[in-house]
């Protein structure tokens, strides 16, 4: 074989190589595009931002809500996470996330208040009262007139 010969050769080789690089590349994407419906009815930030969505029509188009979560267990660092605690701040980003534009603070200080808890029943908490339960530990309060 002759070095002009080898040359084209490796040409061919290397311009088959992306060639198959770019078709197993493509039916990667179509495999994911065919099975992005299933995958988007099951992640956390779609079904959180399901349930989010009436307790989202209920609020005003901008401004701030409070929010209250279930008992954080205290102690949480970068270095020594707590379960409880990182749950707790998770729920409260995705709580965020879905009620964007609304600014979400873990507050009482707002007149209206997010309650995100497990399904376990919450005492209204002092100065609001109840607006309306969504179902599966999610409430929206507002505070009662003095």
């Amino acid at each position: 074989m002759t070095d002009a010969s080898w040359a084209t050769a490796r040409t061919r080789i290397a311009l088959a190589l992306v060639l198959l690089y770019a078709a197993a590349s493509t039916a990667h994407l179509l495999y994911q595009v065919r099975r992005w419906p299933g995958h988007a009815a099951r992640d956390e930030i779609s079904a959180n931002d399901r349930r989010f969505a009436r307790l989202r029509a209920e609020l005003p188009a901008e401004g701030e809500v409070g929010y209250l979560g279930d008992p954080e267990v205290a102690g949480a660092t970068p270095r020594d996470p707590n379960a409880a605690a990182l749950l707790h701040f998770r729920r409260y980003l995705l709580a965020q996330y879905a009620l964007a534009p609304v600014v979400v603070v873990e507050s009482t200080a707002p007149d209206l208040l997010v309650g995100n808890f497990d399904s376990t029943p919450r005492p209204e908490p002092p100065d609001f009262r109840l607006v309306r339960d969504f179902g599966g530990g999610l409430l929206l309060y507002r505070r009662a007139a003095p």
